[in-house]
C-alpha cells in the first residue's frame, strides 16, 4: 500500500534545527486545509525495506516533508503519487487531551481502512506518521479543532500526536460528521487492543515536584482533591532507591518512552556515577526522552555539561527560592495557550493564570540559566545542524546576578531523543485544576515525541 510519510508538527523542528522561527508563510495541504507557516513538499518515492523504522534506509512511498518557511506544495518536485480522494463528506471534532477537557492544537487526523501499527513499546527512534495513500490528513488548529473532508464509507479514524495514538473504527456517511470526542481524543492508557496507546513513562517520585499529579490531571490517572489516586495510575512512579537504581540498568530504562527526574527526587537516587551518566546519555541518544526539574540539575549538567551553563551562587547551581514573570517564547505554544477555554485560562484560588498572555507567572524557581550555546553537529549529508535547545519560556531570574531575563524552560537533542528542563517545579502545591506551568508541561510533552523526518544527526561529544 502506497503512503505518505507525514510529520505532525514542525515546533521542536523549528527551534532545533532550523535557526529561525520560519512561520512567514501560508501553505495548503493536500486536504485543502490551511495551517499557517507549515509547507508540504512531496518528494519521489523509493523502495525501502519496509521495516517502517527511522533508521537510516528508505521505506518507500511518497514522502510529504513537513518543513517551516518553504514554499513548496503537495504537488512539488518529484510528484505525490497518491490519486486525488475526491471527499464527498466531512469530519469535523475536536482533539482532547486524555481527560476530554484540554484541546489539543497540531495534533494528525486522518482516516484509514487498516488499522496503524501503532506505537512501538519501548524506546525507539521515532519515524514520521505513515498516512495512506487513499486518505486526506489534517492538523489540529490551536483550539483542538479539526474538519477533514473524506469519502464516506468505513474506517479507522487515527488520532497522533507526539507518542499518544488512537485508532476508532467510524462509519462516514456523505455530507457532514460529527466526530464524538470520544472517538477523537488522545487515549490515556496503554491498550494495542482497543487501538490506543501512550509514551511509556516513569517518574521518579518526590512530593516537592510532584508531576505524578499533573499526570493524572491530564488523565493518565485518577484524580482526588487534585492528587494521584495511587494504584490508578497508567504509568510507573518509582519510589526511592527504585528511581536511582533504574539508572543502573540500561534495558530497564529502554522500556521507557519518557523518565522525569524532578526536583529532590536525586536525594535519595545515589550518586550520579559515570556508569549512570554513560547510561543515561545512551537512553536519549537510542530516543529517549529525558525531563529534569531544578534542584535535580546536576542530571542534566552533569550528563550533558556543553548544552547549558548554570548560574551559580557560592558555587551551587542550587539556588534560593523565587517567583517571576515569564515570557512565552514558542509561538506555538502561545497560541494554543491563548486558544485554551476560559475555565482553563483561570483555575482561581490565587493560582496564576493565563489572562496577560505572553506574561506568565511562574511560581517555585530554584535554578537559574546563564546560557545554552550552540551545538553545532553534521547531518548524514553534511550539513551543519544546531541541536542545541530551544527555549520555550524565559524570565528574570531573581536569585540570579545580575536579575536578567533567561530560558527557564529548554529542550534539545542528542541523537534520536532529546532532554527537557526547567528551573521551576512543574507542580508546586497539590491543588485542583492546571496552573500555567503545568499547562506548558503537557504542551512540551507532545513536542517532544515529534518525529524525525529523516535520520537525526549523530549525538555531538559530551564532557
Amino acid at each position: 500500500m502506497k503512503t505518505r510519510v507525514f510529520l505532525a508538527s514542525t515546533a521542536l523542528i523549528v527551534g532545533l534545527n532550523c535557526g529561525g522561527d520560519g512561520r512567514d508563510g501560508e501553505a495548503v495541504t493536500p486536504s485543502g486545509v490551511t495551517n499557517p507557516g507549515i509547507t508540504v513538499a512531496a518528494t519521489e518515492a523509493t523502495a525501502g525495506d519496509g521495516d517502517g523504522r527511522d533508521d537510516g534506509d528508505d521505506d518507500g512511498g511518497t514522502k510529504l516533508d513537513v518543513s517551516p518557511g518553504g514554499n513548496a506544495s503537495a504537488d512539488g518536485e518529484g510528484g505525490d503519487d497518491c490519486d486525488p480522494v475526491n471527499p464527498n463528506a466531512t469530519l469535523s471534532g475536536t482533539v482532547f487531551a486524555p481527560n476530554l477537557e484540554i484541546p489539543i492544537s497540531g495534533a494528525l487526523v486522518y482516516v484509514s481502512q487498516d488499522q496503524p501499527e501503532g506505537i512501538p513499546d519501548g524506546t525507539y527512534c521515532a519515524e514520521c506518521v505513515g498516512v495512506p495513500c487513499d486518505s486526506n490528513f489534517v492538523l489540529t488548529e490551536p483550539d483542538g479543532s479539526f474538519e477533514l473532508p473524506v469519502r464516506a464509507g468505513t474506517y479507522n479514524l487515527v488520532v497522533t500526536k507526539g507518542q499518544f495514538m488512537h485508532s476508532t473504527e467510524i462509519e462516514i456517511t456523505e455530507g457532514a460528521n460529527q466526530i464524538a470526542a470520544t472517538d477523537s481524543n488522545l487515549p490515556g492508557r496503554w491498550s494495542p487492543d482497543t487501538g490506543e496507546w501512550i509514551p511509556r513513562i516513569a517518574v521518579v517520585h518526590t512530593d516537592t515536584d510532584a508531576v505524578h499529579n499533573i499526570l493524572a490531571k491530564i488523565g493518565m490517572g485518577e484524580v482526588s482533591g487534585g492528587a494521584l489516586v495511587s494504584g490508578s495510575e497508567n504509568f510507573d512512579v518509582l519510589q526511592q532507591p527504585v528511581g536511582g537504581a533504574l539508572l543502573d540498568d540500561l534495558a530497564a530504562m529502554s522500556e521507557y518512552h519518557i523518565i522525569f527526574v524532578p526536583c529532590l527526587a536525586n536525594t535519595g537516587m545515589g550518586p550520579l556515577t559515570q556508569a549512570r551518566i554513560d547510561n543515561i546519555r545512551q537512553y536519549v541518544a537510542n530516543g529517549g526522552k529525558w525531563y529534569v526539574t531544578d534542584w535535580s540539575n546536576e542530571y542534566l549538567d552533569d550528563v550533558f555539561p556543553n548544552y547549558q551553563v548554570m548560574h551559580e551562587r557560592f558555587g551551587s547551581p542550587d539556588l534560593d527560592y523565587y517567583d517571576t514573570t515569564g515570557t512565552i517564547l514558542d509561538p506555538d505554544l502561545l497560541g494554543w495557550l491563548q486558544a485554551l477555554p476560559a475555565p482553563l485560562k483561570d483555575i482561581g484560588g490565587g493560582h496564576p493564570n493565563l489572562l496577560a498572555l505572553p506574561q506568565v507567572a511562574l511560581v517555585d524557581n530554584w535554578s537559574g540559566i546563564d546560557g545554552t550555546p550552540s551545538i553545532i553537529v553534521q547531518d548524514d549529508d553534511g550539513n551543519n545542524v544546531d541541536v542545541g535547545h530551544h527555549p520555550w519560556v524565559e524570565g528574570p531570574c531573581l536569585a540570579c546576578t545580575p536579575t536578567t531575563a533567561r530560558p527557564m524552560t529548554i529542550s534539545a537533542e542528542y541523537g534520536c531523543g532529546r532532554m527537557m528542563f526547567s528551573t521551576y517545579h512543574t507542580d508546586e502545591s497539590q491543588h485542583e485544576g492546571l496552573t500555567p506551568q503545568e499547562l506548558i508541561l503537557l504542551y512540551i510533552i507532545l513536542e517532544i515525541g515529534v518525529c524525525h523526518d529523516q535520520p537525526p544527526p549523530p549525538p555531538p561529544p559530551v564532557g
